[in-house]
């Protein structure tokens, strides 16, 4: 591993730390701030969900600056966006203000997650890119243990009802300032991504570039020219490829379908709604969900930790296939559960066996193969456009659970199982889409990978996943 690689990449998945941190502190302040604005079912979804609109909108803007600007400068503008939010989002006078800024910082994580693991893939050797890539969900999972143990330890200050509407939540949000200063200051130190710096012929600096995250002894000039074959025609004309164009549609395809099955298995009901999740369920008093919330974020954090580690020798593939179905069985079983009004401590077993799948498995995985298997040509308009389904999956769910989890039909015939059976289904078409059309990309450079994607080859056989 190199040591420039890691550094690089370590840097640039903070803004994975704050996806993961932005995202999951509501997980804390929701209850207390849906009675401080004395908010319906559809508001408290709305407190929440406003901020993956924002997500949405910035994956889009995203591809436009990421390419404008470099991947380094759009970066930098997503961390002062989130830093902003993070103030706004903890002295909101009204609710619209806090839907404002939650908004805004949902523009800056859904542009983070577009240029970071771009970026991160695209500074990275191939021997250790799923490594390198891995490190941005490490910190998603590593944001939201974070914020979970902010937001117990800040529950904790006082066990006055009052200031816990008043002002538990407002804390919660304020905390978020810290890490996304970090992620600023930090920003300024990285080098632009070669990559993008031969899009813009900019040939000297990409050089520079490549040398200094690959050694003096880089073959930096023929690297370049391998590059540039991907952005050029034999004239020298810059390729600009629809994204639609028959050799492309099978990996638009796959990496789009991918994108929306990602948050419609579920993950999000639980890392989002965790408190009201173990509460409703009756495994979990208030103060106690808090605490069970932190064990749910160390599964999530461990998982992820073993799946940066363990990446390169499995394989994306198998992590893929191996992960959906354990995904499938547990949330399942969970919704199966709920069903037939079985509740014990015991069930927080299942949810925790399901992070650990999710985390250790498909989580990590959507963030190391979409970029790897977007086209250069294409990659900027591709990875917008799937992050965009990321967040919108992201957002139906977010929308979807209280109302499915408060529907009084869906509550007299299902008993709160509903929402997990619905995400099981997900999770067999997720499971169905890499039998038959993701292959092995470890191992491989991204315009090996390109090439073979465009073609139409790829070993994708679910007894003998390639091993590259």
């Amino acid at each position: 591993m190199k040591t420039v690689n890691f550094q690089l990449a370590l840097i640039v998945s903070l803004g994975g730390l704050l996806f993961g941190y932005d995202t999951a502190v509501i997980a804390g302040a929701i209850k207390n701030l849906t009675l401080y604005f004395s908010l319906s079912d559809g508001e408290t979804g709305w407190a929440v969900s406003s901020a993956l609109v924002g997500c949405m909108a910035g994956g889009l803007i995203g591809q436009y600056l990421t390419d404008r600007w470099g991947r380094k400068k759009a970066l930098i503008f997503t961390a002062w966006l989130i830093f902003i939010a993070a103030i706004g989002t903890a002295v909101p006078r009204t609710f619209s203000e806090l839907v404002l800024f939650r908004i805004a910082g949902g523009v800056g994580i859904g542009m983070a997650s577009l240029a970071a693991p771009v970026y991160i893939s695209e500074i990275s050797a191939k021997e250790v890119r799923g490594k390198m890539s891995g490190l941005y969900q490490l910190m998603i999972s590593g944001g939201m243990l974070l914020v979970y143990i902010v937001n117990t330890l800040i529950s904790e200050l006082s066990d006055s009802p009052q200031w816990a509407i008043n002002a538990s939540w407002r804390w919660m949000f304020a905390s978020e300032i810290i890490p996304a200063a970090l992620f600023l200051a930090l920003l300024y130190r990285v080098p632009e991504s070669p990559r993008w710096l031969v899009k813009k012929r900019r040939d000297a600096e990409a050089a520079s570039v490549l040398r200094q995250i690959n050694g003096p002894q880089c073959e930096a000039e023929s690297l370049i020219r391998q590059i540039r074959a991907t952005f050029e025609d034999s004239q020298g004309k810059v390729i600009r490829e629809p994204l639609l164009a028959k050799h492309n549609r099978r990996v638009v395809f796959a990496v789009l379908c991918m994108a929306t099955l990602a948050n419609l298995c579920g993950i999000n009901a639980v890392l989002y709604y965790g408190n009201v999740l173990v509460e409703s369920i009756g495994i979990a008093s208030e103060k106690t969900a808090f605490w069970q919330q932190v064990i749910i974020g160390l599964a999530f954090f461990l998982a992820a930790a073993w799946a940066v580690k363990e990446v390169e020798n499995i394989g994306r593939r198998k992590l893929l296939l191996y992960g959906n179905l354990g995904c499938l069985a547990s949330i399942l079983l969970l919704g199966v559960l709920v069903w037939m009004k079985i509740t014990s401590l015991w069930m927080l077993g299942i949810i925790v066996v399901y992070i650990l799948l999710f985390g250790g498995t498909v989580g990590p995985v959507l963030w190391i193969i979409l970029p790897e298997l977007s086209p250069n040509a294409i990659r900027d308009r591709l990875m917008a456009l799937a992050v965009f389904l990321i967040w919108a999956a992201n957002f139906v769910v977010a929308q979807t659970f209280p109302l499915m989890n408060g529907d009084p039909w869906l509550r007299a015939t299902f008993n709160g199982g509903f929402p997990f059976l619905a995400y099981g289904f997900f999770c067999l078409l997720w499971y169905l889409l890499t039998l038959f059309f993701i292959p092995e990309t470890r191992n491989k450079t991204l315009e090996q990978i390109s090439s073979e994607m465009q073609r139409g080859v790829g070993n994708t056989s679910p007894a003998t996943p390639q091993r590259g």
